[in-house]
């Protein structure tokens, strides 16, 4: 025979109070007012007791499962390190993160069953991690028939309906272009912006927001724009840098890449024509996906796209919406755009 086990009508006898007064200590019920001493003593009798909230009997009540979904590619860095920003935030609410990861078969990726998890009370609200250029107007149509509370991650960006999340590039191309050519070190004509693009992949808002803010600053600062465009893994990395260097070679040479994930190519590149990186060419990136700061000699200097701030801010969105909902009234969608973070390195 197991223990038996305490319910809420324990603690309520044990503190001299009703269930009632137990819930709402409990769940924080909106307009029932409790003293601070008939808190503490209904805190203290949850402690004596050892009482836990049965999550299906709590779940049947609220009609909340205290749970939220976290859609994206599990093998991606930037993923796990949205799913930290989302860990701490839910923790403060009480609530706990479920795993969704794509599926290979289907056109949705899988994401159907997360509509389905949200029917079956099993998650209250989703948060999707997508690629820049992402804004599928079926998924988004089948998001609001449902009801379901939803923030997409650097998708939906020129869709106004939709709550996004996302990196201010065009502010993180000024604060790298500032670095890098800041007094001092820097010298004219202005800096190289080298596009690396993917070759299945076409032009989208990220991309023409960077290209965008650096022309913009070049203007600004009274020098003429350089845009050289590279295929990745294209190996053209050596011509890119034998015209920005020149001959003579000259020193300081600045040069801002759109991605980390090209410094490994770009850093063989330079060490074969003799180039010493933050001296001859000075190297920065717009982006930090690969942690290039730690895992670069010399060190990159870099602007970092902030996913663990972004994580958090997808619940506290997904938080507001289910408040909205609970006072059955529509949480205008919004665009959060969070700034990039410098991290100065050695090679600029």
């Amino acid at each position: 025979m197991g223990k038996k086990r305490v319910t809420s009508f324990d603690v309520a006898k044990r503190a001299g109070v009703s269930r009632s007064v137990v819930s709402a200590v409990l769940n924080d019920t909106p307009g029932i007012g409790v003293g601070a001493d008939t808190r503490e003593a209904v805190l203290e009798a949850i402690r004596e007791l050892n009482y836990h909230v049965d999550a299906g009997a709590r779940s049947m009540k609220t009609g909340r499962s205290m749970t939220l979904a976290a859609y994206g590619d599990t093998r991606h860095p930037l993923f796990i390190r949205l799913l930290e920003g989302m860990q701490q935030e839910s923790e403060l609410s009480g609530y706990h993160i479920l795993l969704c990861s794509p599926r290979p078969k289907g056109n949705d990726g899988g994401r159907a069953e997360l509509l389905e998890l949200y029917h079956q009370r099993k998650i209250d609200g989703i948060v999707t991690l997508d690629h820049t250029s992402y804004r599928d107007e079926e998924w988004a149509s089948r998001v609001s028939a449902a009801g379901v509370p939803y923030v997409s991650v650097e998708g939906y960006a020129e869709v106004p309906d939709v709550h996004s999340v996302l990196a201010d590039y065009s502010g993180s191309v000024a604060t790298a272009l500032d670095y890098l050519m800041r007094e001092g070190v820097a010298r004219q004509p202005g800096p190289v912006y080298a596009e690396v693009y993917h070759e299945a992949e076409g032009d989208n808002w990220a991309e023409r927001n960077r290209r965008d803010a650096y022309t913009g600053w070049c203007e600004a600062h009274g020098v003429e724009p350089e845009v050289i465009r590279i295929k990745e893994h294209g190996g053209a990395w050596t011509e890119c840098l034998q015209g920005l260097a020149g001959e003579p070679v000259q020193p300081n040479a600045p040069l801002l890449v759109n991605w980390s994930s090209a410094i490994p190519e770009l850093y063989r590149a330079a060490h074969k024509l003799g180039l010493r990186i933050g001296e001859d060419v000075r190297i920065m990136a717009a982006d930090n996906t690969i942690q290039g700061h730690r895992l670069s000699l010399p060190s990159l200097s870099c602007v970092e796209i902030p996913y663990v701030s972004m994580g958090e801010e997808a619940v506290r969105c997904l938080l507001q919406q289910l408040s909205g909902a609970n006072g059955n009234k529509a949480v205008q969608a919004k665009k959060i755009w969070l700034p990039a973070v410098l991290r100065a390195g050695e090679s600029a």
